[in-house]
């Protein structure tokens, strides 16, 4: 009885739809939200005690992708390691290079660059294949973009940013022409 259920199981195809599950109790218990595509607008806010995921999801404390946003690319079964009472109101299904989040320690930029003897630059630098997010924990702000840049220059060796721009791409924002030098000399 036991091999007929491990043969039967195995042969059941895995659901390779990337889908977001949202539950309502921790260690994926409770009632459960399926989300299979982008969602603007949830009809009530949502505050996921576990999560279960496949493929690479955005979850944002606002509608239409605004407020502060997340980028999930994993399982959660308790959502501290995501933040503990996060409420979701939006959320979207990403694709590789759709933005880096938070590199990891010792992560250095890439990217196309320029490297001069005290300086160097990046038309759009990035972190693994990723695009840099302007401001990585939510809405972008000069001040927000400016320390991105700033750890951006800092990881690649250089001592500050002294240019930076922002370039926005349908709803999302970057880091764009990042000139790091080693003096703080104007």
């Amino acid at each position: 009885m036991i091999a007929a259920a491990l043969v039967l199981a195995a042969a059941t195809p895995a659901d390779t739809t990337p889908h977001l599950l949202l539950f309502a109790e921790r260690f994926y218990r409770g009632a459960v939200e399926r989300f299979v595509a982008d969602t603007p607008e949830l009809p009530r806010a949502i505050t996921p005690q576990s999560v279960r995921i496949s493929g690479r999801w955005e979850v944002c404390s606002e509608t239409l992708y605004k407020g502060r946003c997340l980028e999930i690319d994993r399982d959660y079964p308790v959502t501290g390691g995501i933040d503990a009472g996060f409420k979701v109101q939006s959320l979207r299904r990403l694709a590789a290079g759709d933005g880096a989040g938070k590199p990891v320690a010792g992560m250095v930029p890439g990217g196309t660059s320029i490297v001069g003897v005290a300086s160097r630059y990046w038309p759009a630098p990035t972190y693994g294949n990723e695009r840099v997010l302007a401001c990585p924990g939510g809405k972008s702000s000069l001040n927000c973009a400016h320390d991105t840049a700033e750890d951006l220059c800092r990881r690649a060796g250089y001592r500050t940013v002294r240019y930076w721009q922002l370039q926005t791409v349908g709803v999302r924002t970057y880091l764009a022409d990042i000139l790091c030098t080693r003096s703080d000399d104007k």
